[in-house]
């Protein structure tokens, strides 16, 4: 008798642990984060944006703007393989835009601004920080809201410890990005 009890609850630890180990599961599609708003070319290759902001950072001036725009450096197989993000980064910001089309010169005007790439994978240099040193930026702005276009053709150096090292890189690009 007690033989078939522990024969009988073996049985049914079985069938619950089947049951609930039976969950199938939709198969991992890897996201690939793509914001269809914009491309740059850095380094002689082009790569999409995975992301484009527009924003105007103070609610005291409304023709104020920041960007932000990111872009993955990995390759489609890299990205499937789980590699460590890669990123490339732009922010750039104005305190105050003009009436129509503004083209700014980078070696007339001082804009703010912070080009990286950020290698998780690197534990050596896992962030390299590029500075402008010529061409423009020309935004197409949305003073009432809306889709707001900039294109930039610049020339970066990498900047260690503020000097400029390194053989000169262009980095060029156009986004769109939402002013709300």
């Amino acid at each position: 008798m007690t033989a078939n009890r522990i024969h009988f609850s073996l049985l049914i630890v079985a069938l619950v642990g089947a049951l609930a180990g039976c969950y199938k599961a939709p198969e991992f599609i890897n996201p690939v984060y793509s914001c269809e708003c914009g491309s740059v070319t850095f380094r002689d290759s082009l790569y999409n944006l995975k992301m484009a902001e527009a924003v105007v950072p103070d609610s005291l001036e409304p023709l104020s703007r920041s960007y932000h725009i990111v872009a993955d450096l990995r390759t489609l197989e890299e990205v499937d393989a789980h590699v460590p993000a890669h990123d490339l980064t732009f922010h750039f910001s104005f305190p105050e835009l003009y009436e129509g089309t503004n083209v700014y010169y980078v070696q007339q005007e001082d804009i703010q601004h912070l080009v990286q790439v950020i290698n998780h994978g690197d534990d050596t240099y896992p962030i390299l920080n590029y500075k402008a040193t010529e061409g423009s930026i020309v935004i197409y702005p949305a003073f009432n809201g809306g889709e707001e276009t900039v294109e930039f053709n610049l020339t970066v150096r990498k900047s260690l410890d503020s000097i400029l090292v390194d053989s000169p890189i262009a980095f060029t690009g156009t986004f769109t990005g939402i002013i709300e």
